[in-house]
């Protein structure tokens, strides 16, 4: 028995416009016309183009595409085969493609074949084929004109054209190589569109500056087997990147210290490292090492800056000053160094706490050369592996109240707290202060001590 499939009225439509263009008819529903074509009507469907740059991600060795056929006339009810078989396009080498057996089960009209094409053995040139349908297996042969398909395959690499503006900024001149790597990174083909937003019109900032974070930090990771190619810049620290430790802070870090990703930053302009591979390979060099020496005191200058800006930074965080050296960070400040420094919060003092007036009481009015001296003062007293450059004021922001209260943290070698504390780095200070020759001591105020 034949079975009438529910596609009968759109067959139709299909023979009339078929005949329109000077094509044969079929006869679809006479019991022995048994065909089948490629079920598309559009040219540039039968005349296709597979770019293997749009399959990147883990560098297959084939791709696999489908291509629709569908069946004239009626279901038969026994399981048929349809030859698909393959010829080569003149003027081209040949594709290499796989097509499994295609079998139409008795309830099927149409069905999807699977072609497994397989990477070019040589980028920048174009293969070919033509994958036809030539009527020799169980199914005919169907509509003139819909039964070849023309694939060229090629591995070819363009810039896109959305790599411009904020893409250069945060991934650098477009490259071959750079392009695989981010799409491998990824994980995602076609990266580049998440890197613009179609709404405004523009590229994505952040998008771009996380991508450049996170794959700088996959280049630099772990040392390479060979040199590192793919040249992504390497950010300043005004741009923000969280980057991760490289693999050769660990190497050198007697001489970089703590690794902090605006230090890195700041660390790869001051080698002239602008990028990954000139980063990579200053550090494959035997000089790395001196480098790092002759630049070491600069490094922990860089240190002791960052430490007094976290200090600022956290005042208000209710954090006990005995625990900065766990909770914040922390480095020793040598007697024989010159330092940047910045001004401390609590003699500061920006949202008028009322700590202001206390500190210019026992310390006047500040400045940098002043403070230094105050802290290379207690450090020679307390030492440096122990003293923390907070507990000179020992203030703790309370913010139940909105206001400050002395911190009861024990500190310094005596243990002391709060306004105790305070009293005794007074003290000591002053006391070094008058023992200076007139000309060098600083201006430090007289206050009787109760």
């Amino acid at each position: 028995m034949k079975k009438r499939p529910h596609y009968i009225t759109w067959l139709l439509s299909l023979v009339f416009a078929v005949s329109a263009c000077g094509e044969s008819e079929p006869f679809l529903f006479d019991e022995d016309y048994n065909g089948a074509y490629f079920d598309y009507n559009l040219e540039a469907d039968f005349k296709r183009t597979l770019n293997f740059s749009d399959y990147i991600v883990g560098n297959p060795d084939t791709v696999t595409i489908t291509l629709d056929v569908k069946l004239l006339g009626y279901l038969q009810e026994q399981s048929r085969t349809l030859a698909v078989k393959t010829k080569d396009i003149e003027g081209y080498e040949p594709a290499d493609v796989t097509i499994e057996d295609v079998v139409f089960s008795n309830k099927e009209y149409k069905k999807q074949i699977e072609v497994k094409v397989k990477r070019p053995a040589v980028e920048d040139i174009t293969y070919a084929v033509c994958i036809y349908l030539d009527g020799s297996g169980d199914i005919g042969a169907g509509i003139e004109g819909k039964n070849e398909i023309r694939l060229f395959v090629k591995e070819s690499y363009e810039k896109p054209a959305l790599w411009y503006s904020h893409i250069e900024t945060f991934l650098g001149r477009w490259s071959k190589e750079k392009y695989k790597f981010l799409a491998n990174h990824t994980g995602n083909n076609n990266f580049i569109s998440t890197l613009y937003d179609e709404k405004s019109a523009s590229h994505d900032y952040d998008a771009a500056l996380a991508l450049n974070v996170s794959a700088v930090s996959a280049l630099l990771a772990q040392e390479p087997d060979e040199p590192i190619v793919v040249d992504l810049p390497i950010l300043l620290e005004k741009d923000y990147p969280a980057y991760t430790v490289p693999y050769f802070w660990g190497l050198y870090e007697q001489h970089l210290g703590a690794f902090r990703a605006s230090k890195f930053c700041r660390v790869a302009t001051m080698l002239g490292g602008a990028t990954t591979s000139s980063v990579a390979a200053l550090f494959a060099t035997e000089d790395a090492g001196d480098k790092m020496e002759a630049e070491a005191e600069n490094f922990h200058k860089d240190d002791v800056i960052w430490m007094l800006n976290e200090y600022y930074r956290n005042a208000l965080s209710g954090t006990p000053i005995a625990n900065y050296k766990e909770t914040l960070f922390w480095v020793p400040i040598r007697t024989n160094g010159n330092y940047t420094v910045r001004i401390p919060y609590w003699w500061e003092d920006p949202d008028a706490l009322g700590t202001l007036k206390i500190v210019e009481r026992y310390f006047g009015k500040y400045s940098a050369d002043k403070y230094q001296y105050m802290l290379k003062t207690m450090i020679k007293v307390e030492g440096s592996d122990t003293f923390i450059a907070a507990s000179l004021f020992p203030f703790v922001y309370d913010a139940a109240g909105g206001t400050w209260c002395w911190d009861s943290s024990p500190l310094g070698k005596n243990g002391l707290s709060g306004e105790e504390r305070l009293k005794e780095c007074y003290r000591i200070i002053k006391a070094d202060n008058d023992g200076r020759p007139e000309n060098r001591r600083y201006d430090i105020p007289d206050v009787t001590i109760e």
